[in-house]
């Protein structure tokens, strides 16, 4: 086990790597072990309670499922086994052995790392029951396989990682948007861990989604739309709440209505001033990212309103074409009794005792004297 050391490229635990240490140098334990230490610990932190039932099994019955390592010793699959292993190396002081497929690749050659990857995708992914990647990291796996590296296809991604070809589309998109994202609020543009620790990834993917429909050639609009939904999205962020609902309620509100373009002139300024508070320090934390939104309190509390008004406005506009439609819905059953000498489909009088005949005549009187009434209302408001 002093050979082996854990894989950084894993896409399980890069975004752990960067938020603790920007990056780290791997290497196995027989030069240094603080690395695998540190990823140790990362590992234990993630689940504890699968470790210790791995540590617990191998210690009983040694271990029963080899892992995949590769000639100099990183592996690709099997770190939990890896990380129990060398807790009972440590607990009973004798040198332990970690069963293992050496595989005949090195990260050095593109064409390893593509062949490296396929197999780490069908070992975690590919099957009906996959190990559940944590969203952030399962689209910067993505997004840093097809895209950075390119070292797969979408599609050949698609098929080794049994997903659907817009599963990663749309990840790869989310990842983009959370680029400019981290950018906007002065942060770097692969502190992926803040998107995580502040619980940002599914606002921006409802929103990456979205975009991709609403704005397909981007341009200057998209751009402008862009700036102020994540100016609203800090405000969210600020108050609380379901982020996720309230960026559907903006995209169905704003975004893909003919009130967008006002609205994002109507807060053009107050996010200008929004993010003169962002870029006054870097931000390298979640804790700085909400520190800095407190500091802009009163910047969006005036992107609230201006939000709040919109919508209020567009309310109040549907409930106009409710009424409306009310209105003409009576007048349509009124017709339908017409045509029918009185009733309606294939009722006939003698369905209708004498008293609810009655009561339909008197309902009728009501409503011819209201109309008389209501038609001088509305004349005088011409």
């Amino acid at each position: 086990m002093k050979y082996l050391y854990y894989n950084d490229e894993n896409g399980r635990i890069a975004t752990q790597i960067r938020r603790e240490f920007g990056t780290l140098s791997p290497h196995a334990d027989e030069l240094d072990s603080d690395y695998n230490d540190k990823i140790a610990a990362f590992i234990e932190e993630d689940n504890a309670s699968a470790l210790k039932k791995t540590k617990k099994s191998i210690k009983e019955k040694g271990q029963q499922v080899y892992g995949y390592v590769l000639q100099d010793g990183r592996i690709i699959d099997g770190n939990r086994r890896f990380t129990a292993l060398r807790q009972l190396q440590t607990e009973a002081g004798t040198s332990q052995y970690f069963e293992a497929v050496i595989l005949p690749f090195t990260y050095d050659a593109k064409a390893d790392r593509a062949q490296i990857k396929r197999l780490e995708l069908a070992i975690q992914m590919g099957t009906e029951e996959k190990l559940q990647y944590d969203p952030v990291d399962l689209a910067v796996d993505i997004y840093q396989t097809i895209i950075s590296d390119g070292l797969m296809t979408k599609k050949d991604y698609a098929n080794e990682a049994n997903m659907t070809l817009k599963e990663i589309e749309n990840r790869i998109a989310t990842i983009e948007l959370t680029h400019d994202f981290l950018e906007f609020i002065n942060a770097s543009t692969e502190a992926y861990y803040i998107i995580k620790d502040a619980k940002l990834y599914n606002p921006l993917f409802e929103l990456a989604k979205k975009f991709a429909k609403t704005f397909p050639n981007q341009g200057p609009k998209y751009e402008q739309t862009k700036e102020t939904a994540f100016a609203l999205l800090g405000k969210m962020v600020h108050t609380g709440g379901d982020t996720v609902r309230e960026v559907r309620d903006y995209l169905k509100n704003i975004v893909i209505s003919v009130d967008n373009d006002d609205y994002n002139d109507a807060i053009e300024d107050f996010v200008e001033d929004f993010r003169d508070k962002l870029e006054s320090q870097p931000i390298q934390s979640a804790a700085d990212y909400r520190k800095r939104l407190e500091e802009a309190t009163p910047e969006l509390r005036q992107i609230s309103e201006v939000y709040n008004k919109t919508v209020n406005r567009q309310n109040r506009g549907k409930n106009v074409d409710s009424f409306i439609a009310d209105v003409r819905e009576t007048l349509n059953t009124l017709n339908d009794m017409k045509r029918g000498d009185g009733l309606t489909g294939n009722l006939q009088f003698s369905n209708f005792s004498k008293d609810q005949v009655a009561e339909i005549r008197e309902m009728l009187v009501k409503i011819n004297l209201l109309s008389g009434d209501l038609i001088e209302v509305y004349e005088d408001e011409f």
